[in-house]
């Protein structure tokens, strides 16, 4: 089964399980063909991370592909947000390309084929698309390549005609032949160098040709007898699990889901994790990650000792563990026949990125520079990767594979995660009804608690009571993300997929 954020992702990532792929020759297919069929949202010119359980030896892996910093990093007014200068070096290609050499049993030709006949032949834009590219209609007029791809005849295209990317397919084909060189040691390197040069972006060829995929070890935890493995620094799988941890020190057997007793203590614990990450995550090349303490069952008790029952902490500041050292994005799932899973989630940052098209390669390039901070763990460095929300994970109970989750949303992942594993751990939730419930957002740097429009009123007001100003949004909402995940069950293992009506989700399976 495939999970992912468009029908003809999903569909991709099936047709090699049914030709005999794994669940790693499925990901790695859907991602590539995500790229084409949600510009929007990542592609080739971007980066990511992914969670690799193999069932057959119990033994789960990360995969980063997270973009880097060039080895020019002067930017003596700022980072910009959009443009050449906002790019970093994209890792999509090495990351997809190194888990399919290790861990898959396919060639990369076969799984880029999917990708690159969509990106010929086209697909039908949706309303989510059309409307998206409305929305950012004055960003990409300003670069004539991604203009000509996006917006045909001048006006932004619209739902139910045909996109195209035939450049893209190209470039696709190119690396279908010769592998992750092309595009940090070939042709496609070249095309982006010269772009680079052209425009005052930062990337030279020696940045694209020193790029590695790094492989990881995931950061791992429990709740409430469920293991949970997420993505490591520098992302935000370390958030979640502690998260997760400091809401489980909390008895919500006789709570409902939407209670206000429930989102109180959620939004508390959420608002502590979001401090102690920021205070202490960071690309752990550059600095020690204090992985172990944030993690541990003592300072998690410590945390939700900090909860008060009826009222709201007005201020939270990072812990003493974290102290002692220093919208767009997409997600999909996978599982094949022998249980293996992959949850991945990838982005260009901001909805198409840059808002730059590489003129002659189809390929949308990312702006994850702005990702960086000026100070603290997170500060840019030359070749440093920097820190964001994504946090693909996998739930294991009793050693075997239950579930693959992930979602794109920015800083709401960590927060849509968390619900999402209480959901369907604390409320018994399928994986649909667990993706579709009404969503919530608390941090520790925001004055609001968002909502969705669904949560019922008698909460918002019991909340309103204890402290918290309430920002209602819609009713399902894109600024909660897209979901995707896959839950086996455990007593027929039987493969249920849930896929977000706040995108353009879709479940694949056979």
């Amino acid at each position: 089964m495939v999970a992912s954020a468009h029908a003809l992702a999903s569909q991709a990532g099936l047709e090699m399980l049914k030709a005999g792929g794994n669940a790693v020759d499925a990901a790695v297919a859907a991602a590539f063909a995500i790229g084409v069929v949600e510009p929007n949202a990542s592609g080739i010119g971007g980066e990511g991370l992914m969670v690799i359980h193999l069932a057959t030896t119990g033994r789960t892996v990360a995969i980063d592909y997270r973009s880097a910093a060039p080895a020019s990093v002067d930017y003596p007014d700022g980072v910009p947000d959009s443009g050449h200068a906002a790019v970093a070096i994209p890792g999509t290609v090495a990351g997809l390309h190194t888990a399919l050499q290790k861990y898959g049993t396919m060639p990369l030709s076969r799984v880029l084929a999917p990708a690159i006949r969509l990106a010929e032949q086209g697909f039908v834009v949706s309303p989510t698309l059309a409307g998206i590219v409305i929305d950012n209609f004055d960003a990409i007029r300003k670069n004539e390549p991604l203009a000509r791809v996006l917006c045909p005849g001048g006006l932004p295209i619209e739902a139910g005609d045909t996109l195209k990317n035939p450049e893209l397919a190209a470039s696709l084909r190119r690396i279908a032949e010769g592998g992750a060189d092309v595009f940090y040691k070939g042709a496609i390197a070249e095309a982006i160098a010269s772009e680079m040069t052209a425009h005052g972006g930062r990337i030279s060829k020696t940045d694209l040709a020193s790029y590695r995929a790094i492989e990881r070890e995931p950061v791992r935890g429990r709740y409430r007898g469920y293991d949970i493995v997420s993505a490591p620094p520098p992302v935000g799988g370390i958030a979640l699990i502690e998260i997760l941890h400091i809401l489980g020190a909390f008895d919500l057997s006789k709570e409902a889901p939407l209670s206000p007793r429930y989102v109180h203590l959620a939004a508390e614990a959420m608002k502590r994790g979001f401090a102690d990450y920021a205070a202490a995550v960071g690309d752990p090349g550059f600095v020690k990650v204090p992985v172990a303490g944030l993690l541990s069952a003592d300072y998690a008790r410590s945390r939700a000792a900090e909860i008060h029952p009826d009222r709201m902490t007005a201020k939270v500041a990072a812990g003493a563990a974290a102290k002692q050292e220093s919208p767009s994005t997409t997600s999909l799932s996978v599982v094949d026949a022998r249980g293996n899973m992959v949850a991945l989630t990838q982005t260009i940052s901001d909805f198409f990125g840059a808002k730059v098209l590489v003129a002659g390669t189809g390929i949308i390039l990312n702006n994850e520079m702005k990702n960086f901070g000026s100070r603290g763990p997170n500060a840019i460095a030359p070749g440093k990767r920097m820190r964001t929300m994504i946090a693909p994970t996998i739930l294991l109970k009793d050693g075997k594979t239950f579930a693959a989750l992930g979602t794109p949303g920015a800083a709401r992942i960590v927060s849509t995660m968390t619900l999402l594993v209480s959901n369907l751990v604390d409320f018994g939730m399928g994986i649909q009804e667990a993706i579709e419930a009404p969503r919530f957002y608390a941090r520790d740097t925001d004055a609001d608690l968002s909502v969705e429009a669904r949560v019922p009123a008698r909460t918002t007001d019991a909340l309103t009571k204890m402290g918290y100003r309430i920002k209602t949004l819609g009713d399902f909402d894109l600024f909660f993300g897209g979901a995707q995940g896959i839950v086996i069950d455990p007593k027929t293992g039987m493969r249920v997929g849930g896929a977000d009506p706040r995108r353009d989700g879709a479940v694949a399976g056979y």
